[in-house]
């Protein structure tokens, strides 16, 4: 491979499969005190594995027939580069290091960039430098934990602090919690752009309990999920529950109808008429519960057969 080029003051950038680079080599030009020095395309021990699996995978054809042969082709895969390899090697020196993954690259590399402490961060001397477009915000990648939270207990302050001021007919039926209104382009509310009031059903005559089953579990509802009224076409999820609060409703409903509901029921199941029949389903079917039996002291034995005799004797005159 022909010698780095640059000094102090200038730059290079090599590719470490084309250019057959290793570590040695970057240890030693480092050593001759370049500006900046880039090598991109670095295999990652952490991945190559992986990806080399679901490159075969993918590819079907060419991938090992069993998963034995798999493994034994894995070993011969040449390992790549682990990235703490280069924060070592800078301790030694008077470099930083940034590491980054490859552009546009599915094979898991990566890319260095060393710079010299006493250089100027500058394009003049890192050329090659790569500026990171995000495609879309960071926040889009993951939820907000706390926003269901948030809204199950706003909704019901909102509802009461109308009721106070409000005559009913005048309340929303549904409230939306919404990080932010959409806009038109002349800066009004979009209100075709509004979603639809479906995280809670309006209460009519159609969301009443019908039985007792369907009102205690009404009950249990509003008082696990924070709303003063629940109807019987609400969804659990779409109120506020999570897995956690579906393991406390099966919880609670073992305590109030005696019956064990399996928790898919609550996901199968997420409306109030739905789970308050799967409810009436386990109690028609479930077993008479027959008396365990447990030790009893003789002198016990004796004094309830004496009660019983008394009882039937008392029942005869």
């Amino acid at each position: 491979m022909p010698p780095f080029q640059g000094g102090l003051g200038g730059s290079s950038q090599r590719n470490w499969t084309q250019d057959n680079v290793n570590l040695a080599q970057v240890r030693q030009q480092l050593a001759e005190k370049p500006a900046a020095l880039s090598i991109t395309k670095i295999p990652n021990a952490r991945v190559v594995g992986a990806v080399k699996t679901a490159q075969w995978l993918v590819e079907g054809t060419q991938a090992p027939k069993t998963a034995g042969k798999m493994r034994e082709a894995l070993e011969q895969v040449t390992s790549g580069i682990e990235p703490e390899d280069w924060w070592d090697l800078v301790a030694e020196l008077p470099y930083t290091v940034d590491v980054s993954w490859s552009n546009a690259d599915n094979t898991g590399c990566y890319d260095v960039t060393f710079q010299h402490q006493s250089a100027t961060k500058n394009s003049a001397i890192l050329p090659f430098q790569k500026q990171v477009n995000l495609t879309r915000p960071w926040k889009t990648y993951a939820n907000d934990p706390l926003q269901t939270q948030f809204a199950r207990h706003l909704i019901p302050q909102l509802r009461s602090y109308l009721e106070q001021s409000l005559p009913q007919y005048a309340i929303p039926s549904a409230f939306v919690v919404l990080e932010a209104l959409p806009l038109t382009p002349n800066g009004k509310v979009n209100r075709r752009a509004l979603p639809a009031p479906d995280t809670i059903q309006q209460w009519g005559t159609d969301d009443t309990p019908r039985s007792p089953i369907e009102q205690k579990l009404a009950n249990i509802w509003a008082e696990l999920l924070g709303h003063k009224r629940v109807g019987i076409h609400d969804n659990f999820f779409q109120l506020g529950g999570h897995s956690l609060l579906a393991t406390q409703l099966t919880s609670r409903i073992r305590d109030a109808f005696g019956v064990e509901l399996p928790l898919r029921n609550v996901f199968e199941s997420p409306q109030v008429a739905q789970l308050a029949k799967a409810i009436a389903h386990l109690q028609s079917n479930q077993p008479q519960q027959t008396p365990q039996i447990v030790p009893l002291s003789r002198a016990a034995h004796r004094r309830l057969r004496s009660s019983l005799n008394r009882d039937t004797e008392e029942g005869d005159r």
